[in-house]
């Protein structure tokens, strides 16, 4: 059973419309990858910025390294298929407007929202290892940071802020 199966058969309400499909391609499945670390890069970045708190401007700077170290190892990967590593303007603007919205969000709503958007993209994700096993080691270490970052937000949404970061301080590319 996948993470999002796993989720739904434990009574959680499915999260928004899938990021991916099934028909997409292992090179589309790349480049959603890539351009969603950089705009989780971009995203966390900017509400590190927001925060007034500083253990809360700590642990978005921590979220923004993981995406940016995550999407910095997975470059070998996305040469050998011979796809850009540059930045989409679309995902930059997309961030950018995201990162408004969440000026007006409680760190409640915040933290909350991360655990529906990993579900997805620990699906996409586990795709592409599927899709490609010559990558396998690249879509184990994507797995990985969005367990990490998953398990970020529900320590967050719990109140268990003083151990929140652990999982991302323990992965090898962000440790």
């Amino acid at each position: 059973m996948t993470d999002v199966q796993d989720e739904q058969a434990a009574g959680t309400p499915p999260g928004p419309p899938s990021i991916f499909s099934a028909d997409d391609s292992v090179e589309a499945l790349w480049i959603k990858s890539y351009q969603g670390e950089i705009l989780g890069e971009v995203l966390f970045g900017r509400i590190a910025d927001q925060q007034g708190d500083p253990d809360r401007k700590h642990k978005m700077e921590m979220l923004a390294l993981l995406e940016r170290r995550t999407k910095e190892a997975i470059v070998p990967a996305l040469e050998r298929a011979g796809i850009s590593t540059d930045a989409d303007p679309e995902t930059l603007q997309s961030a950018e407007a995201l990162a408004e919205v969440s000026a007006a969000l409680d760190w409640s709503d915040i933290v909350g929202s991360i655990e529906p958007i990993t579900l997805q993209y620990l699906e996409m994700y586990t795709r592409i290892g599927q899709l490609d096993p010559t990558e396998q080691a690249a879509a184990d270490l994507l797995v990985a940071h969005e367990k990490a970052l998953r398990e970020f937000g529900r320590r967050e949404s719990a109140g268990d802020g003083t151990r929140s970061l652990q999982a991302i301080e323990a992965l090898p590319h962000v440790g």
